[in-house]
């Protein structure tokens, strides 16, 4: 199988980290605080790798807000931390 069949196969699932507006999280290992300033969002909230879930693509309809590129990073880093990696 080639790189290129890979790419081309139709995808319907996704990993998704889910957020909480608990901020008190923010302070456990891997959670990224998520302020609405930088994402867009209309309230701080907390990403918790630990929660990474597979949906169906189908579900995400919506952009509701966009990650700076140091908060993508910080919350891959704490994906790593869970998986052990």
């Amino acid at each position: 199988m080639s790189s290129e069949d890979v790419l081309g196969v139709d995808i319907w699932q996704t990993h998704v980290v889910p957020l909480t507006s608990k901020h008190e999280r923010a302070g456990l290992a891997g959670n990224v605080l998520l302020t609405s300033s930088a994402t867009g969002l209309p309230n701080d909230s907390v990403a918790v790798p630990l929660g990474l879930e597979l949906v169906d693509r189908s579900w995400l309809t919506e952009r509701i807000g966009q990650l700076p590129p140091a908060l993508v990073a910080a919350i891959d880093d704490g994906i790593r931390s869970v998986l052990g990696v």
